[in-house]
């Protein structure tokens, strides 16, 4: 099988279900684990409640949010929803390090999932063109969505590259009054994509990000054993 063929190739982040299922179970164990099992009830009621007023009280970056795709309609809502419920009972400091928490603990679950990594392994080809061929898919398919706009990829045998010069998640949580949000999606990718350098031998770099105060997001896939020793610099 070509890497062309994956069912995920050139799709906009599209969570798989099964993938989706067991993300939800992480996240209901942290929430468990940080309000108990009757707070989650309290909580359930303030998430409704929060995602009811962000509809009413932000219809312009909700109708941006549901142009673009109806995900990012539906996460936009409930990233915000949720974070605001959690800002109710332990205030916004704590409600931004237990979504950062969540961000992190789903993030081996998504990323292999996004990228089809079994499947992505059993391509024919060498696994680090085929890796690069997924985010070249990828990343173009976002850049068309207007939700991560980049400046063009450069590419040689050992290394893909592109900056990310617009986010969508800043501009829309922003637009909800959740900066805190800004964030996540940073700390989503550091957290897995040292997961997967080994088995699509690859070394990944990001010396900067928009949400933490860059000009871009610096996006660099290096071929395993090519990259400079700047991992600590990674945003």
């Amino acid at each position: 099988m070509k890497v062309e063929e994956l069912e995920m190739y050139g799709k906009a982040l599209e969570m798989p279900k099964e993938a989706a299922k067991k993300q939800i179970k992480i996240v209901f164990h942290l929430l468990r684990k940080e309000f108990g099992i009757f707070g989650i009830i309290k909580m359930l009621t303030g998430i409704i409640r929060h995602s009811k007023r962000i509809k009413k009280q932000y219809p312009h970056a909700v109708n941006k949010a549901k142009l673009i795709s109806k995900t990012i309609e539906q996460e936009l809502v409930m990233m915000g929803a949720l974070f605001s419920a959690i800002a109710d009972k332990r205030g916004r400091k704590r409600a931004q390090e237990f979504l950062i928490d969540m961000m992190r603990k789903t993030a081996p679950t998504s990323l292999p999932a996004l990228y089809q990594l079994p499947d992505l392994l059993k391509c024919e080809g060498d696994i680090f063109d085929n890796y690069k061929k997924m985010n070249r898919a990828l990343f173009t398919t976002t850049h068309k969505m207007g939700t991560w706009k980049n400046d063009g990829f450069h590419e040689t045998k050992d290394l893909l590259e592109f900056k990310v010069t617009s986010c969508i998640n800043i501009e829309l949580f922003e637009a909800i009054e959740c900066p805190e949000l800004n964030v996540l999606g940073c700390e989503h990718d550091l957290a897995a994509y040292h997961l997967i350098d080994g088995p699509t031998n690859s070394e990944f770099r990001r010396p900067c990000t928009l949400a933490k105060g860059g000009d871009c997001c610096h996006f660099q896939f290096y071929r395993k054993g090519t990259a400079p020793f700047s991992a600590e610099l990674n945003k």
